[in-house]
């Protein structure tokens, strides 16, 4: 039977355990709880009927099985050859060693294969604290103790590279290699611990981060409680699996300039004139624990001369590797090294000298954002352009050329080209921003963006692969120049009136100045006027849309405004509007009509007053007197040269002279009479007086005609008095 018959054979008989086995592996995987951190196990030890496995100072040995293959017998020796534990054990149960009290380890027994009349054990043991609190400063190192629970454990040193506020970068050197990792405060790192080609002791060293700071960190150290690294297999040599052929141990790393594969990819592999394929088929994670997931890729090989026959179907875990039965290569995947965001796995493929691999071929598949941040601008604003460039393909794209088409007019003239060496796959260029300031209304086309780039196995004398965005359209606007006139109705329209009215009328034009009605124009406008609390009416006034060139008259839509009060009332205005792009605006007009509703004014001016006709000789007079000797003199002649042109021509007689004379003798006569008359007077009241004191007898007999006589006169006395 030729390798690959045999190969077939094998993969048949396998694969049911094979798939129990990955069911099982979750039973005793490390875990965490309150009173221990976790367990470090070793994994798929396959054991035939009186094989064993060397596990530090005990051998472990499949002693004996039921003939229904359902139960086996453990059986645990010391180094001296006495049996420390034993018992029947079906499948799941597990075996503590020494004992209970004091365990060490424990044999679980996974599987029993009766096909193939082997069983699958997993060793494990509990992990426990090395030394906590461990202060380990930047830059400096710390070696775990040469024993730790009486066995010696090998040479591993932790140093901190680096420290942060809340994490550190250490270097953990193992005796065959060292990893690097990067620790956040309150997480731990889990480190294997490589036993032979196909078993590893893991977690071996488990550190947790108490603590870090920016120049130390804190940590807790855990190993296994029972830390030996002491692991051979008996009987079969190598687990109970015998390989059909020698194989030789592959040494040479291949996969290492394209070090991931993707889900369904594969890799060609020439061994000895065949060829097989090496299919990724998924990788997936696992939770064990709280704080604990498994991440494992699942790879199958095909025989690969045109069948397609599946030969084997194996799973690798992160931080491990498989050597490929009967075929010279080994598997390994790095610790952390799956991604299940983009389904797919760092990979290390070892091989032998002779063997070839061929890659996967691999493009790029690049997408291009392209947007602005507004399709409306006004005009001397910026336009944002922003330009994001992604590479969603499997393959990098080379020499990568990023050209922007700016329009050639309307904005500030720009560059719009860059360069990228590389865009590596599932991965996105930083945000290309362009800022263009408008210079011109109008509408105008931003784009398209160009983006050139070569793939992988392109040659860069080949023509670039070239792809383009669509284009986008900015519309540049502008706010015409506004101006408003506000008028008051008296007759006519004027900015000023005067009115003892108790109304007023009042209009206001709003005019747009402008070049293009398309692009220059406002919206939603209101005029809000401002008026004193001597008017009364509407102060809010709609105006709507106004464009370039056009016109508004607006008027009180209600009655007209009342005057409250007299006085010099003064009207402004607030005009509220937006943009062509929706900003909103305020903008004052002041003063811009007047209503003086006050009465006219009583002027008090000195005004000279001129004596009456019969007053003009004393004033005439009076002035004179007050003059002085030159004046006087001047006044008088001008006075005479005035009036002896009015004065009649003189007849020869001058009466003045002789009225005069008449008027003294007048008044010197009346002067006579009026003595006598008052002495006759006062004599006929004393007459009268002597009468009314005489007693008694009858009256004497009245003299009427004297009586009358002398009453006539002292009437006319009286009257004369009075004149």
């Amino acid at each position: 039977m030729n390798l690959g018959n045999k190969l077939v054979e094998e993969k048949k008989m396998k694969k049911l355990p094979l798939i129990m086995m990955g069911l099982l592996i979750l039973s005793f995987m490390p875990y965490v709880e309150s009173a221990s951190v976790g367990k470090a196990s070793i994994d798929q030890i396959m054991l035939g009927l009186g094989e064993s496995v060397t596990f530090g100072d005990y051998k472990i040995q499949f002693a004996d099985v039921d003939q229904a293959w359902s139960q086996a017998l453990i059986k645990v020796y010391a180094k001296d050859g006495s049996v420390v534990a034993s018992k029947v054990l079906p499948t799941g149960y597990s075996l503590p060693v020494p004992d209970n009290q004091n365990t060490l380890f424990s044999v679980r027994l996974s599987w029993i294969l009766a096909s193939n009349q082997k069983i699958l054990i997993s060793l494990g043991s509990d992990l426990e604290l090395v030394e906590g609190d461990v202060q380990i400063n930047k830059n400096n190192a710390y070696s775990l103790p040469y024993k730790f629970n009486d066995v010696v454990i090998p040479a591993i040193k932790v140093k901190v590279t680096n420290t942060y506020e809340n994490k550190a970068d250490v270097q953990i050197t193992l005796p065959y290699e060292t990893v690097t990792a990067t620790i956040f405060e309150g997480d731990y790192y889990a480190v294997p611990y490589k036993l032979t080609t196909d078993f590893q002791y893991s977690p071996y060293l488990y550190l947790y981060l108490k603590n870090a700071t920016t120049s130390y960190a804190v940590f807790d150290v855990y190993l296994p409680k029972y830390p030996t690294t002491v692991f051979q297999l008996s009987g079969g040599g190598t687990g109970g699996t015998t390989p059909t052929e020698p194989i030789v141990e592959p040494t040479k790393l291949v996969y290492n300039t394209l070090p991931e594969l993707y889900k369904g990819e594969e890799l060609l592999i020439h061994v000895n004139g065949t060829k097989y394929k090496l299919l990724l088929g998924k990788v997936e994670g696992k939770i064990i624990s709280e704080d604990l997931v498994e991440y494992s890729a699942y790879f199958t090989l095909f025989r690969g001369d045109g069948s397609n026959e599946p030969l084997e179907t194996f799973k690798v875990s992160a931080g491990g590797s498989y050597l490929v039965k009967g075929i010279p290569i080994r598997v390994k995947i790095p610790v952390g090294g799956i991604n299940l965001d983009y389904n797919k796995t760092k990979l290390e493929l070892y091989v032998p000298e002779d063997v070839e691999v061929e890659f996967p071929k691999r493009e790029a598949n690049l997408m291009i954002n392209f947007r602005i941040n507004s399709d409306k601008i006004l005009i001397n604003e910026d336009l944002v352009v922003m330009v994001d460039v992604e590479n969603r393909g499997r393959g990098a794209a080379i020499a990568a050329n990023v050209e922007l088409k700016f329009p050639e007019s309307g904005f500030k003239p720009y560059s719009g080209t860059w360069s990228v060496d590389v865009i590596d796959p599932f991965k996105k260029l930083p945000t290309i921003i362009y800022i263009l300031r408008a210079t011109e209304i109008g509408t105008y086309e931003i784009g398209p963006v160009n983006v050139s780039y070569y793939n992988p196995n392109d040659e860069l004398t080949d023509s670039p692969s070239s792809m383009s965005s669509n284009q986008l359209k900015v519309t540049v606007y502008a706010i015409p120049k506004l101006s408003v006139m506000g008028e008051a109705f008296n007759g006519t329209w004027s900015t000023y009136v005067h009115t003892q009215e108790k109304t007023a009328k009042l209009k206001f034009t709003i005019s747009a100045e402008g070049k293009d009605p398309k692009y220059e124009f406002i919206k939603n406008a209101t005029l809000q006027l401002i008026i004193p609390d001597t008017l009364d009416g509407e102060t809010k006034l709609y105006v709507g849309d106004i464009k370039a060139g056009e016109t508004k008259t607006l008027e009180s839509d209600e009655s007209d405004y009342a005057i409250l009060k007299a006085s010099n009332s003064i009207i402004s205005a607030k005009l509220v509007y937006q943009d062509p792009v929706g900003n909103w605006h305020e903008e004052n007009f002041e003063n811009l009509v007047v209503v003086n509703s006050l009465p006219p004014a009583v002027e008090i001016k000195e005004v000279k007053v001129y004596p009456e006709p019969e007053e003009l000789p004393s004033y005439v007079n009076t002035t004179l007197a007050n003059l002085d000797n030159e004046s006087k003199v001047e006044l008088a002649e001008a006075l005479k040269n005035i009036s002896v042109s009015y004065l009649p021509p003189e007849t020869g007689v001058n009466w003045w002279p002789i009225i005069a004379i008449l008027f003294i003798l007048v008044s010197a006569v009346l002067g006579y009479n009026y003595v006598g008359l008052k002495a006759k007077y006062d004599k006929a009241l004393k007459e009268l007086g002597r009468k009314k004191r005489r007693p008694g007898g009858l009256p004497k007999k009245e003299e009427p005609q004297v009586l009358k006589v002398e009453e006539t006169e002292t009437t006319e006395t009286k009257e004369e008095q009075q004149l």
